[in-house]
């Protein structure tokens, strides 16, 4: 008999160790100290033969951003099972207690990132976001200011703004600064993207501290230290002053982008890795990607985890200059509370359309749904007798609701029938976002 519960505090340990053996790593103490402090141990559902940890699962309670706003979302991650226990249905019990915890935490939708690409629709998760590799070589041509700022700049016309080669907006300012502490400086820079992208959880103080900004030596893997560079603006001076205050003495200045990166080799063939590039700012994220590239003595930047869409090889005269070496899946998300996750995000028009959705796993999601938006974009989702106008699976409905996978691409691959004619590309208008969802992190 397998025992399914949360873990105690003092069976951490045998969880990282099976985590080791599935993820043939060796984690370090630094490592297990960090897990330990960022999943609530409620929210795990660990397997036991008789006395020993045959099973591993967890999720960090996380807020997801989804168009027009967030959501609550279980973060599902480290889930295992030992090899000598495989294919005795221990990942469906598990996934299971996992969904009850989400249901009962009112979470209505689940992430995971996915170790293998076979398992997890399955359970009901579908590809919600994509990123792509990008790496450019050491040395690369900056990348040209934006039309837009040269044009104020200059107080030129557009066509001569496009072959000027006059410097960046002087207001912008690069700072390197100690990773150690900056989570409060960052924070409202992640939380700015995340209105600008669907698929971006929230991060904690906590978090920032121990996940991102946290920099063991023994977790560099032969690796140096992080670095951190800021772009900051400073605005008219009193601008935001109290009354009274001298305005010309006030500095308004603010961050706008900020690059996480380490170095890794010997020069001339030493690589930048990027851990994160995060601008809301336009301007802002030239100005940090013309940084990377004219760091000296690098051979390389090598980009991972960057936005499908990437606006990067426009920035530059050479398209080819930043190369796509690589597109994956990022984030799979599945619908917890069907209703709730409908009515949570905005839409982009009018709808009214009938989904007939298949969902063994949580039969609380099945079945017929009127899902109606109005102009402005609220949603009303409720049960319904009418016939329906589209079919679907709910990891396919997973895969469609941050607005990334289009619902046309579904039904090409055989994954969503249309019943009434029209109704794909109206349900897949609706979705759609202005910039595809993106997923920064792993976790």
């Amino acid at each position: 008999m397998i025992d399914y519960r949360p873990l105690a505090p003092n069976e951490f340990d045998a969880f990282f160790d099976n985590l080791d053996l599935a993820f043939h790593e060796r984690s370090t103490p630094a490592k297990r100290a960090q897990l330990l402090a960022l999943i609530p141990l409620e929210r795990t559902v660990a397997a036991f033969d008789g006395p020993l940890l045959v099973g591993t699962s967890a999720a960090f309670p996380q807020r997801l951003s989804v168009p027009g706003g967030e959501l609550p979302c279980a973060g599902v991650t480290v889930i295992t099972v030992r090899p000598t226990h495989r294919r005795r249905g221990l990942l469906t019990q598990m996934m299971a207690g996992l969904i009850e915890q989400a249901r009962a935490a009112r979470e209505p939708l689940a992430g995971l990132w996915a170790a293998e690409g076979s398992i997890y629709e399955r359970f009901g998760y579908g590809v919600a976001s994509r990123h792509a590799h990008i790496v450019l070589p050491g040395g690369s041509r900056a990348p040209r200011p934006s039309l837009a700022a040269d044009v104020a700049k200059r107080g030129t016309a557009a066509g001569d703004a496009r072959t000027s080669a006059a410097p960046r907006d002087g207001h912008l300012t690069l700072d390197l600064i100690d990773p150690d502490g900056a989570g409060p400086l960052l924070d409202p820079i992640w939380d700015r993207m995340r209105a600008r992208r669907a698929g971006i959880p929230a991060r904690t103080q906590l978090w920032w501290s121990e996940r991102i900004l946290a920099d063991p030596e023994d977790d560099r893997d032969g690796a140096l230290e992080k670095r951190l560079v800021v772009v900051r603006g400073a605005g008219p001076p009193g601008g935001s002053g109290a009354a009274g205050a001298d305005p010309a003495s006030e500095d308004t200045s603010e961050p706008l982008g900020y690059a996480l990166y380490r170095a890794r080799g010997i020069e001339p063939d030493t690589t930048l890795e990027l851990l994160e590039l995060v601008a809301p700012d336009p301007e802002a994220e030239a100005l940090l990607w013309e940084y990377l590239c004219s760091v000296d003595l690098v051979g390389m930047v090598d980009a991972p985890m960057r936005p499908l869409d990437d606006a990067a090889p426009y920035r530059f005269a050479d398209f080819r200059q930043p190369r796509v070496v690589e597109l994956g899946d990022a984030l799979w998300l599945r619908l917890v509370d069907l209703p709730a996750a409908l009515q949570g995000r905005s839409w982009r028009g009018p709808l009214d359309l009938t989904l007939d959705v298949a969902d063994v796993r949580l039969p609380d999601n099945a079945g017929r749904w009127r899902l109606q938006a109005t102009a402005d974009g609220e949603a009303r989702c409720a049960r319904t007798d009418k016939p329906a106008d589209l079919v679907l699976d709910a990891a396919a409905l997973g895969a469609a609701y941050l607005g990334g996978t289009p619902i046309a691409q579904l039904a090409d691959a055989g994954r969503i029938a249309e019943r009434t004619d029209g109704a794909v590309e109206a349900f897949d208008t609706a979705l759609r976002t202005p910039r595809a969802p993106w997923t920064p992190e792993f976790f």
